[in-house]
């Protein structure tokens, strides 16, 4: 009886001590399966994702680029705080801008851009794009606040004055000849003879020449005959050139100017006739001074 007992509780005890071992096997079970879950929603994920940047790069690479921008824009809706969303962003504004043309669609790449990766090393030329797209669609305002935002993170002194033409040639295109001069000369100021320099001295002169402030020209018009390397541009500093060397009665400098002047094989008789006629002019206030005097004061 007493050996009947003993086995009735060993089988009771070894009850217990499965119940106690299943439990622990059940939550072994459910976290290994929660593991398993995770992994299997992490890793397509990541797969995915790669898969996408990895299509719209495809399809860029093949000249698709309007499939390219859909692609590299799905990616960001569906992963908009994925580590990879800035280099889609602006591989979805460049393919708009260069590839496309759509130049409104890329402006609101940049700005998205220039909003949420205001620390991104690739933020100063968004900002370059941003106004080049500004520029292609008229908003010449817009075009020059981001280039005068862009200003500060320029890498040095040549940079920052090839921003400040690109500048003046907006007030320029608006008219505001007053502001556009201010910015060319900012330009010029200080620096080397160079190919800006070269661009804004022409900028300078013309100008002088719209407001009929002829003297005022002819030191832009000098410099560029003086130093520039190419033959048409300093052909066409000389006649402008003589243009105010005539206007201002100094015909003899004007008639100088001329005969050192390149031809222009396309209109070889220009120089001969301006010769000319600027030596009709001289012969005539010749003839009557005072009634050249007269219109001067006019």
């Amino acid at each position: 009886m007493t050996r009947h007992s003993e086995n009735q509780d060993g089988g009771t005890q070894g009850k217990w001590d499965g119940a106690k071992v299943a439990p622990r096997r059940f939550v072994s079970l459910t976290l290994c399966l929660s593991i398993v879950a995770c992994c299997l929603l992490i890793f397509p994920s990541g797969c995915s994702r790669k898969a996408q940047l990895e299509s719209a790069q495809s399809a860029w690479d093949s000249g698709d680029y309007a499939g390219a921008a859909e692609r590299y824009e799905e990616f960001l809706k569906q992963n908009p705080q994925s580590d990879k969303a800035a280099f889609a962003r602006l591989q979805a504004a460049t393919i708009c801008r260069r590839d496309l043309k759509q130049y409104d669609r890329a402006i609101q790449h940049y700005l998205h851009f220039i909003e949420d990766f205001p620390k991104s090393p690739d933020l100063y030329q968004a900002r370059l794009s941003l106004a080049e797209c500004y520029t292609a669609t008229q908003k010449l305002r817009e075009a020059i606040s981001e280039y005068e935002s862009a200003l500060p993170a320029a890498a040095d002194t040549k940079e920052k004055r090839r921003i400040r033409l690109k500048i003046a040639d907006l007030y320029y295109d608006l008219k505001d000849l007053g502001q556009a001069m201010a910015e060319y000369k900012k330009v010029t100021d200080d620096a080397a003879y160079d190919e800006l320099c070269e661009k804004a001295y022409l900028q300078i002169g013309g100008i002088h020449l719209l407001r009929d402030e002829f003297d005022e020209a002819i030191p832009s018009y000098q410099a560029v005959v003086q130093y520039t390397q190419d033959p048409p541009l300093r052909r066409t500093a000389r006649i402008r050139l003589a243009d105010c060397y005539e206007r201002t009665f100094a015909y003899e400098q004007a008639i100088q100017t001329l005969k050192e002047t390149e031809v222009d094989p396309a209109s070889p008789d220009y120089i001969p006739q301006r010769i000319a006629s600027i030596q009709e002019q001289q012969r005539q206030r010749n003839i009557s001074p005072q009634a050249t005097l007269n219109w001067k004061k006019k």
